[in-house]
């Protein structure tokens, strides 16, 4: 018969972190599950013969649960548990066999290795303990895609051989930075180190945010290069702690490249495209009351931001702020440049009047270039498709406050907010903000300066 605090409106069948209590409140184990109902439940369905587990469900007086999207999330919280709690069945339930830790070594260009206890005197810091040893080895695999080290030689060695050691096997797979070969400082090098580090601290969101910091100023100071790197470091967090159902992708070291892949098949597949969405353009209108107001279109190539490809706009029009007749004079003059490229799917940051707004100007461009054509007896641009192709874009809003996609008429798109799709356009939409805010606080600071 299952206790009162095991039933699926407390304990959920969801993924996460499972945690038992005595009847005093201490913590007396800490584990994982995929199911948590299904797992918790299995304690108290058999029968044990095993004397500590049987020991174990005879003091679990509640349980506690906290749900989590992934499996490595799963594992560093997991593990970060029982180092905070030290619960007494975590330890004897592991038959005499000491737990696997994660270690990186007091060097000059520290190594991420797996440990025992009795051999973590000799580390700069670990991590752990972690019960399975072959999901600790799994995860490192994939967080050495994101956060590559070196397990090479050391320092002193690297120095005295360098120019005659040929790079190793991961430095060929994106794995290793290249520490052995002189391919990174000392200083670059332990800053993957200290980002690895503080991801295993479980400090996820706060590493995002100051890479995110490191990205925007790398993109002020123009070094788009750098932020590009600082960005796809980013994406590989996110990615790897995405919800479980996506992370077979990880056995592929193009990961990265085979879930923008993904994300541009799902879209394609949620907005019926007719084709895949290769390029995606994103616009956005910064003002204040009416004021400096300015405009931007970031594009998306392959389901990668291509800052190659931004062009920026000083809104022409003056007075009160118009938000829709903004964006149509922004897309009037982007229409000008069919060099630039045909998107496959332009998107607005609003709803149903910016895109309606939009989509009257692209249609007006057609048929002033059909009529241009026309009057000169050749085409106007070097693609023969062009006018149809302005003609046929597939243009939509998305809202902030609800995240629903609006085409110029007809259904409101609602994405699960778990679409990779949908994910892909938020990504477009808030860089098209930044993009554009950036250029009007610049516009202000100017006008300001100049009065």
């Amino acid at each position: 018969m299952l206790p009162s605090f095991v039933n699926p409106e407390i304990i959920p069948h969801k993924p996460g972190i499972y945690i038992y209590k005595d009847k005093s409140g201490k913590v007396i184990y800490v584990g994982k599950a995929v199911d948590l109902f299904s797992r918790v439940s299995s304690y108290f369905n058999n029968t044990w013969k095993d004397v500590k587990t049987a020991k174990l469900v005879e003091n679990i007086a509640a349980a506690e649960t906290i749900i989590v999207e992934s499996e490595i999330e799963a594992l560093i919280l997991e593990a970060n548990l029982i180092k905070k709690f030290m619960p007494l069945y975590n330890i004897r339930l592991t038959d005499d066999k000491d737990y696997l830790y994660v270690v990186i070594t007091d060097e000059e260009f520290p190594k991420v290795l797996t440990a025992r206890k009795k051999d973590l005197i000799k580390v700069k810091k670990w991590f752990g303990p972690y019960p399975s040893a072959t999901t600790v080895k799994e995860t490192l695999k994939k967080l050495r895609r994101v956060f590559p080290w070196c397990s090479g030689m050391g320092y002193e060695s690297r120095i005295k051989n360098q120019g005659k050691r040929k790079a190793c096997f991961y430095y060929h797979l994106g794995q290793c930075p290249g520490a052995c070969v002189g391919t990174i400082s000392k200083e670059e090098y332990n800053k993957i180190i200290r980002r690895f580090s503080k991801f295993l601290d479980g400090k996820k969101q706060e590493l995002i945010e100051e890479l995110n910091n490191e990205m925007e100023l790398y993109s002020k100071d123009l070094e788009f290069e750098e932020a590009a790197k600082v960005k796809k470091i980013i994406e590989g967090i996110n990615y790897i702690t995405a919800p479980t159902k996506i992370t077979n992708y990880l056995v592929n070291p193009n990961f990265l490249e085979d879930l923008n892949q993904n994300s541009l098949e799902e879209l394609q597949k949620a907005l019926n495209l007719p084709e895949l969405p290769v390029r995606i353009e994103a616009y956005d209108i910064s003002n204040l009351s009416g004021k400096e107001a300015t405009g931007s279109m970031v594009v998306l190539t392959n389901g990668e931001i291509d800052k190659s490809q931004y062009r920026r706009f000083k809104i022409k029009i003056t007075g009160k702020p118009n938000d829709y007749a903004m964006h149509a004079e922004m897309m009037g003059r982007r229409l000008k440049h069919p060099e630039w490229g045909i998107p496959n799917l332009i998107l607005i940051d609003g709803g149903r009047g910016q895109v309606t707004a939009v989509k009257a100007v692209t249609l007006s461009a057609a048929k002033d270039l059909l009529r241009m054509q026309d009057s000169s007896g050749k085409s106007t641009d070097s693609s023969p498709s062009a006018l149809n192709d302005i003609n046929r874009i597939p243009i939509y809003g998305l809202a902030k406050r609800e995240e629903w996609l609006y085409p110029p008429e007809g259904e409101v798109i609602k994405l699960s907010k778990r679409n990779l799709g949908l994910r892909l356009l938020q990504k477009i939409r808030n860089e098209s903000h930044r993009f554009a805010i950036t250029y009007h606080k610049k516009l202000r600071s100017k006008a300001f300066l100049t009065k």
